[in-house]
């Protein structure tokens, strides 16, 4: 597997290269990533944040961007938190003074990312393991094995992730048909399908499409 590491990770490349060299026999290059801080077989992205990073980042909104950057450049992407719950309380009472951020915009903020990209959340106080995490995560995404029988692989399209994981009786067919016959791109869109539009999708009967409207609301 092949690791390219931002150049801007700064004191954790070190540290970084020697565990994914020598301990998962990564290949591994440091180079100016334009988005994330760790990529996978240029394909899985992660950025990585410290608690501290993760919060400032809250308060500027640079981790949302950063969030939406990564999904649209990558056929995986995650946010990766290193932390624990006494950190990140040392954190949130440190911004008291400037832009102050509380435990609801915290758990706010990691909700409104995991809408369109993935966090992940590492409370051990050892870099190392948030490096395995993002390894063996990276490990999985690229050996596309299916996830559950009627659905292939997570699909960069969240209509098609949402239609398949939220409903019983949709299968991957049913819902690329969905996707592709409607031209569903995003959770607006599914929050505004009607019955009508789903009936005229070939192979969606009156129950899929009370089934659907009832697990959208």
């Amino acid at each position: 597997m092949k690791i390219q590491i931002s150049d801007k990770e700064q004191t954790r490349i070190p540290q970084a290269i020697k565990y994914f060299t020598e301990e998962l026999k990564c290949e591994v290059e440091v180079t100016n990533l334009q988005y994330g801080d760790y990529v996978f077989n240029n394909k899985v992205a992660f950025e990585y944040k410290t608690m501290a990073d993760f919060i400032s980042s809250i308060q500027d909104n640079r981790v949302f961007n950063e969030a939406i950057n990564q999904s649209e450049n990558f056929d995986w992407h995650y946010v990766i938190i290193q932390g624990n719950e006494h950190e990140r309380a040392k954190c949130l009472a440190m911004t008291k003074n400037h832009h102050p951020v509380n435990i609801f915009q915290f758990h706010g903020a990691i909700a409104s990312i995991n809408r369109y990209s993935t966090v992940i959340e590492c409370y051990s106080p050892f870099i190392n393991e948030a490096f395995y995490k993002m390894y063996i995560q990276a490990k999985k995404d690229l050996s596309n094995k299916p996830i559950v029988k009627k659905f292939p692989r997570k699909d960069k399209n969240v209509c098609f992730n949402w239609l398949c994981y939220c409903n019983y009786g949709i299968n991957a067919k049913k819902a690329t048909a969905i996707v592709e016959t409607l031209e569903l791109h995003t959770l607006y869109d599914l929050q505004n399908l009607t019955k009508e539009q789903l009936l005229s999708v070939d192979g969606i009967g009156e129950k899929n499409a009370i089934r659907i409207l009832e697990a959208i609301k």
